[in-house]
């Protein structure tokens, strides 16, 4: 899964191809790539065990499992809260810090996991949350310094792709840990994995973190006033827009499809588990290949493709049936990883370019925040419409807000937008 980013890792050490700014800063920008990627996959990690093992936990939360839905609404609450004051921490304590500090918050979430109550796994899902928030505005900061405008979407797609890597390791390892340890040893395991992660990048932090300002406040004068500067450039408001909607549609539907496909395809959590694995791995192929056509192209074209696809597949997932053959559950998890799990690399390349370096943090915190509130939200009303109706009319509503998003984001960007203002 991983050497597609490992030949262009080896290129950015290379130089080959590389959008630098600094020819020499080539190994260091590899550095930015592997050390973003390895942390932010496992805040992703974390986020995932829950959802991925809910078929098993929710025997001992004593809740029905297609309302794990509710736990990744809280989590996206906590990111929401913490993508806000990022900026500031990014500032202060340098990106890689902050991603440290994100693994020990995911580790302390994956503990609390480990308690099997409901109240433990309200506290998870916050405290996994606050770390989530902060990852891209860390990444986006650190990759926008070393990079050139217009031509960033293949390096951000790389470290996208840390989402669906950090998902396929959750969908291939927790159901087989759980099954032999129970989903408590496993949660206990994935937490261990992140402490140990954030001491070993510690190595590149001195020169990763070379320009943070020790004395920046940690608080922003206005808590909103990251999603104050979206709002009021149509440009990035166009992206935070369909972003919300984006993260809804991919939250919504990702966090349970392991579930989805226990309830309507009648297949185990071990196979489901395998499909969301066949989806992540599609993912990361798709990520590296979107932002590639993105950089050679126009990427809002590319943003607003992604979403019509998206919508085509959630739309699919309607007819799923106990008849269905493995092959084609695979086939759709594929399907929807390539498409609803993809859009991240290309739409955070282009907020990097509208906003440009002065002002990317504070964009990328502002977008993300849009982000969470769509991972928020779809979430909890996806759940609610199952409980009331069944899952049709849940993905039918998912689909239809997801074709429009795509529409929009590509009206309302310019063709000529690389370079200019928002």
């Amino acid at each position: 899964m991983l050497v597609a980013q490992g030949v262009i890792i080896a290129a950015l050490l290379r130089g080959e191809s590389v959008p630098l700014k600094k020819p020499a800063d080539a190994p260091l920008l590899a550095a930015a790539v592997v050390t973003m990627f390895v942390t932010y996959a496992l805040v992703i990690l974390a986020s995932m065990v829950l959802p991925v093992v809910a078929p098993i936990a929710s025997k001992t939360l004593e809740i029905p499992a297609r309302y794990i839905g509710l736990y990744a609404a809280l989590t996206y609450a906590a990111a929401a809260f913490s993508s806000m004051i990022a900026p500031g921490l990014v500032a202060r304590f340098g990106a890689l810090r902050t991603s440290q500090g994100a693994l020990v918050f995911a580790a302390a979430g994956l503990f609390a996991l480990a308690g099997g109550t409901l109240s433990s796994a309200a506290a998870s899902a916050v405290l996994i949350g606050l770390a989530y928030g902060p990852g891209n505005t860390s990444s986006g900061q650190l990759l926008t310094a070393m990079t050139s405008a217009g031509q960033r979407g293949g390096v951000f797609s790389i470290k996208q792709t840390s989402v669906p890597a950090g998902g396929a390791l959750c969908g291939l390892v927790a159901p087989p840990l759980a099954l032999e340890f129970g989903w408590q040893g496993a949660a206990l395991a994935m937490g261990a994995l992140c402490l140990a992660t954030a001491l070993a990048v510690q190595p590149w932090r001195a020169r990763l973190d070379a320009g943070r300002q020790g004395h920046h406040p940690l608080w922003p004068r206005s808590l909103f006033s990251p999603v104050a500067l979206v709002i009021k450039a149509p440009r990035l408001r166009a992206l935070g827009l369909t972003g919300l909607v984006y993260s809804g549609m991919q939250y919504a539907f990702g966090a349970v499809m392991v579930t989805f496909f226990v309830d309507r395809a009648g297949i185990g959590p071990v196979e489901a588990g395998l499909v969301l694995s066949a989806a992540m791995v599609a993912s990361v192929l798709a990520r590296l290949g979107w932002g590639y056509v993105a950089d050679r192209t126009r990427p809002d074209i590319v943003l607003g493709l992604l979403g019509f696809l998206a919508a085509a597949c959630v739309a699919t997932a309607i007819f799923v049936t106990p008849g269905w053959p493995r092959l084609a559950l695979i086939a759709l998890g594929c399907w929807f990883g390539a498409a609803g799990f993809s859009w991240n690399g290309v739409f955070l390349a282009l907020v990097a370019d509208i906003a440009g370096p002065e002002r990317v943090a504070g964009a990328t915190s502002g977008v993300m925040t849009l982000v969470f509130l769509g991972s928020l939200a779809f979430p909890a009303l996806f759940a609610g419409l199952v409980a009331v109706s069944g899952y049709d009319l849940a993905l039918l509503s998912v689909a239809a807000a997801t074709l429009a998003a795509g529409g929009y984001v590509y009206l309302r960007l310019s063709p000529s937008m690389r370079g200019r203002g928002s």
